[in-house]
């Protein structure tokens, strides 16, 4: 997922910019949204049946959140430094460093017991190590995605090329108008939530819906200057969602409980950056005390029931990357 600059401006912003922009956003949201609240063909929709199963425990217990055996990362090409989409005047990503901090967040991944799949950098796409997304995978199940930016359509090639090689059967996107990134897609063991924002539309949500109709599939609003819906929700845990507590992450939030008939709880941090986070097996990887020190605290206080390890990528941060952009797991 990633995340753009303002993400020290939370309250205060909403309240500069008002509630009546918050309100046209979202109005405008329902009107393109046709995705039902359960969209699942595979089922009976009588008027006596439910696609959804009873609602799960507050505690998470229920959630089947998946357990990870492997991993797939991307080494990171030199020309990220100047050619990234999230690429800055004012900023530039030193590349050395950047792969220093890789090769660490690739460790935590074996650390934590995952076979990790090492796939080389191509010069050519820029942004090929932001794997996550170039695809969803659930169990043995892989929808390649059609990110918007034709550059990066080469990335989901290789990609599924290495799934294939490791036994995921996959699907591909043939709609045209469709686009949808797997940083815009947050699956809880449950359901999906999927952003709607500049790189995902509703077509996109549609598929990804038949691709895996055992699960209900929500579109989420993603409002502008945040891009990915990982920006402003993330698993902390099965059944606990990490919330910025700004005005993306009260929309996030709100679109959730309209939606879900799960009971989630949501874990609030100060800090927008401090949202993205992995779940692997009975881990946390979040942020840094020393990135952000509020956002980590909040983690420590909170979360102290499961091990915890924090990991920073902080140049790959420079171009708007966060901890689950950089790796697919499954």
């Amino acid at each position: 997922m990633k995340s753009l600059f303002l993400n020290k401006l939370p309250w205060l912003v909403d309240s500069l910019v008002g509630h009546a922009h918050y309100s046209r956003t979202y109005a405008n949201f329902l009107k393109q949204r046709v995705i039902k609240p359960c969209f699942d063909s595979s089922r009976d929709h009588s008027s006596h049946a439910t696609c959804r199963p009873e609602p799960a425990m507050s505690d998470g217990t229920d959630f089947n959140f998946p357990r990870y055996t492997q991993a797939i990362v991307r080494e990171i090409p030199n020309s990220i430094r100047l050619q990234s989409e999230g690429f800055k005047d004012y900023t530039k990503v030193y590349v050395k460093r950047a792969r220093e901090e890789h090769a660490e967040y690739a460790q935590t991944l074996r650390d934590l017991g995952l076979d990790v799949t090492v796939l080389p950098a191509d010069e050519e796409t820029p942004d090929c190590v932001f794997v996550e997304d170039t695809c969803v995978v659930v169990g043995n199940k892989a929808l390649m995605t059609r990110p918007p930016c034709k550059a990066r359509r080469k990335e989901v090639d290789a990609v599924e090329k290495c799934l294939k090689s490791l036994g995921i059967k996959t699907h591909r996107m043939f709609d045209k108008k469709a686009i949808l990134e797997g940083g815009d897609v947050l699956f809880t063991g449950k359901e999906f939530f999927a952003g709607i924002s500049s790189k995902s539309n509703v077509a996109g949500h549609k598929i990804l819906a038949e691709t895996f109709p055992e699960f209900p599939v929500h579109s989420i609003p993603v409002e502008e200057p945040e891009f990915h819906l990982k920006g402003m929700l993330c698993m902390a845990a099965p059944g606990t969602l990490v919330v910025p507590r700004n005005k993306w992450g009260k929309t996030a939030w709100e679109a959730v409980c309209e939606k879900s008939e799960y009971t989630y709880k949501p874990l609030w941090v100060p800090n927008h950056y401090g949202v993205n986070c992995l779940h692997i097996n009975g881990t946390i990887v979040h942020c840094t005390e020393q990135q952000y020190p509020k956002s980590y605290q909040v983690f420590v206080e909170t979360m102290g029931g499961y091990q915890r390890v924090q990991r920073s990528i902080g140049e790959l941060g420079k171009v708007d990357a966060g901890l689950t952009c950089c790796s697919l797991l499954f």
